[in-house]
């Protein structure tokens, strides 16, 4: 008998129901978490398949080693770190003579055109400045920003999806957003306003 679930159901129900070899709950939480997972894939790497097949890789591995799966405190935070433990593995499988771990902080985040297109002109001149204010700081910071505001882990969780202390994590926001704002005040509105709206 097939499960219908709501958009109100938890993650953790979802997971825990997957884990006990529900398909209709695994289809749920990928269908929830897959878009997720490609917008933050390409932040960092413009090979569209190469993501959508690391995204793959990853459901593959959950459906088939469900039964050894433990709980997940946060499954959003779960599946971005094993699509980027992947996704590093495929760069380097790609290109092993790159140690893709460091490499990661100097790749670009890739903006996403279509995001652009549905702003009035205002916004999109406002989401280009500060699109350059964010092209200068860090890729780190940048990285952090975007799991904080757009992905809504917070410090713990992106220190251990990061390999770093949660203080570090926190000091990056603070920099970042002390940058951000030192470098035009509207910057942190205007960045709250895209990630709400």
């Amino acid at each position: 008998m097939a499960h219908l679930y709501t958009p109100d159901t938890d993650d953790s129900l979802l997971w825990d129901l997957f884990r006990g070899g529900d398909e209709a709950a695994f289809t749920e939480l990928s269908r929830r978490h897959y878009r997720k997972l490609a917008h933050y894939g390409r932040k960092f790497c413009p090979d569209q398949a190469l993501i959508e097949d690391s995204i793959q890789e990853v459901l593959i591995y959950l459906w088939t080693h469900r039964d050894r799966l433990g709980s997940a405190n946060s499954v959003r935070h779960y599946l971005l770190k094993s699509f980027r433990h992947e996704l590093l593995r495929a760069l380097n499988k790609r290109n092993p003579t790159v140690e893709w771990t460091e490499q990661w902080d100097h790749l670009h985040m890739q903006g996403s055109e279509e995001d652009l297109l549905i702003l009035s002109e205002e916004e999109s001149e406002a989401v280009t400045r500060l699109s350059a204010l964010l092209g200068q700081l860090p890729t780190r910071q940048r990285e952090i920003l975007y799991l904080r505001y757009y992905q809504d882990l917070g410090p713990e969780e992106i220190a251990q999806l990061l390999d770093m202390k949660p203080q570090s994590v926190s000091n990056s926001l603070y920099r970042s957003l002390s940058t951000l704002r030192e470098n035009w005040p509207a910057a942190l509105s205007v960045l709250l306003n895209l990630i709400f709206h």
